[in-house]
C-alpha cells in the first residue's frame, strides 16, 4: 500500500531519488528490481537507476569494499555483519545519500528488502544507522513432497514443484517463491522426495 502521510511521502521521495548499484551482477540487478518495484508501489513514483554515487538522494547498493560505497566503508567495517549481514546508513556530510552495504551481494539484497519494510511500516529513514547480522548461517524451508505432487507434510493442495518439468521449465511461481524467501532472509530450500525408491 502507498504511503498515505503527505509529509512522510515527501521525505521518502526526497531521500530516495535514484538507485546506484555498485556493480552489474545478477544479485544486484535483482535487488535493484525489488527496490524499484517496491518503491513505486509505496511512493507512487519511479526511482531510476543512476551511475552517480555523489548525487543528492542517491540510494547506494552493494557489497562492502565497493568503491561506490566508500562513504559508508568505515561504518560497515566497524559493524559485525557476519556472512550475509547488511548495514543501512545515511550519509552525515555532503549531499544526503543512503547506503545499503552488505557483507556480500546477498547481504545487500536482504538490506534492500529491509529498507522497503521500514518504509511500509512508516518508519523514518532520514537518519539510518542500522546493522543486521543473521544469527544462523542456513535459514531453510523444508518441503516434504512426492513425485506425484502430493504433499507429505504441509498445506493442502498439490506441490509447488512440478518434478516432471524441472529443471528446464521454471514457473513464474518459482520466482515469486524465491522473492518471498529472500524478503525474509531465507537463503535455501530443501526438496525431499518422500516416496523415492
Amino acid at each position: 500500500p502507498r504511503v498515505r502521510d503527505a509529509a512522510a511521502l515527501g521525505a521518502y521521495r526526497g531521500q530516495l531519488r535514484t538507485i546506484v548499484p555498485a556493480a552489474d551482477t545478477p544479485t544486484l540487478r535483482a535487488a535493484v528490481a525489488e527496490l524499484q518495484r517496491g518503491l513505486y508501489g509505496l511512493l507512487g513514483c519511479e526511482v531510476p537507476v543512476s551511475a552517480d554515487p555523489e548525487a543528492p538522494g542517491a540510494l547506494l547498493l552493494g557489497p562492502r569494499g565497493a568503491p561506490a560505497l566508500a562513504a559508508f566503508e568505515s561504518a560497515a567495517t566497524a559493524a559485525d555483519l557476519g556472512r550475509e549481514g547488511f548495514l543501512l546508513q545515511t550519509s552525515t556530510g555532503g549531499p544526503s545519500r543512503t547506503g545499503i552495504v552488505g557483507t556480500n551481494e546477498l547481504g545487500a539484497l536482504y538490506g534492500a528488502f529491509h529498507l522497503l519494510r521500514l518504509i511500509q511500516c512508516g518508519q523514518s529513514t532520514q537518519r539510518l544507522s542500522s546493522a543486521s547480522r543473521p544469527r544462523v548461517g542456513l535459514r531453510l524451508l523444508n518441503h516434504w513432497d512426492n513425485l506425484d505432487r502430493t504433499v507429505e507434510r504441509g498445506y493442502a493442495g498439490f506441490s509447488l514443484w512440478d518434478w516432471q518439468k524441472l529443471p528446464h521449465y521454471r514457473e513464474p511461481r518459482y520466482t515469486d517463491y524465491a522473492r518471498a524467501c529472500a524478503s525474509l532472509g531465507i537463503n535455501g530450500s530443501v526438496l525431499t522426495n518422500v516416496n523415492a525408491d
